[in-house]
């Protein structure tokens, strides 16, 4: 059985990660949006859930929690300028 309280902390920690961290895109050289797909590589390989003409959906976050991706992890993704959509899952603007 699913530990709600668990789950609940740890979004409420990622989603304040995401929300504390600047991007750093003006530093990056390459595609942002691969080298955030090659991130989560690591822990799956359904990366992307959906896409819309100028963004794509990855994991969801309670897959980011069942996965256990590293803090420093979540924390490269969002100096990528990935994002927290809908209070649901990962995606990036392409």
């Amino acid at each position: 059985m699913k530990d709600w309280k668990k789950i609940e902390k740890r979004t409420d920690e990622i989603k304040k990660m995401f929300d504390e961290t600047k991007s750093e895109l003006h530093k990056i050289d390459g595609d942002n949006a691969f080298m955030g797909l090659q991130i989560l590589s690591k822990y799956t390989k359904n990366l992307i859930q959906g896409a819309d003409h100028d963004i794509i959906y990855s994991i969801s976050l309670d897959k980011v929690i069942e996965l256990n991706i590293t803090d420093e992890d979540l924390i490269e993704l969002a100096k990528l300028n990935w994002m927290i959509y809908d209070d649901e899952g990962l995606a990036c603007f392409v």
